[in-house]
């Protein structure tokens, strides 16, 4: 079985975080061979990155969390509200509200998970995703 290869950063809960989690995340997974879940993770990282953003506002950092484990890459955000995502339906006049719509519709998996009392009020958002490693990257197991 092939070692994970997985990274994280922290990024200020603004409104540009979602574009540097995208950039961040769209490169890290074409460097680590897992192009073709680039796309898709730079769509979904926006989302779950733009919603903690809008309900936590500038008094927290965010977390990003990247990990490419075989055939399976998973991107989770922390931030530190208790606040939970909450899957809506939107009107087709409604301006937003449908991020969690599109998580839950391109996700092959995603969650909720509490972060520990000890670390105080918080939460992680995580999404799954179908990854084939490329034969370019070092310590690949072609299949």
């Amino acid at each position: 079985m092939a070692e994970a290869l997985t990274a994280g950063f922290d990024l200020p809960a603004d409104p540009r975080a979602a574009g540097q989690a995208r950039g961040l995340v769209a490169d890290l997974l074409v460097s680590w061979g897992c192009g073709n879940a680039a796309e898709v993770a730079r769509l979904l990282v926006s989302e779950v990155v733009t919603n903690a953003v809008r309900y936590v506002g500038a008094r927290e950092v965010l977390r990003v969390s990247i990990e490419c484990r075989g055939e399976q890459v998973r991107v989770a955000v922390s931030d530190g509200s208790s606040l939970r995502p909450v899957l809506k339906a939107a009107q087709d006049d409604d301006e937003s509200g449908r991020g969690m719509q599109l998580v839950a519709a391109l996700a092959s998996r995603w969650g909720v998970v509490d972060d520990p009392p000890s670390t105080g009020p918080g939460k992680q958002v995580w999404f799954e995703l179908p990854a084939v490693r490329e034969a370019a990257t070092i310590g690949c197991v072609l299949r």
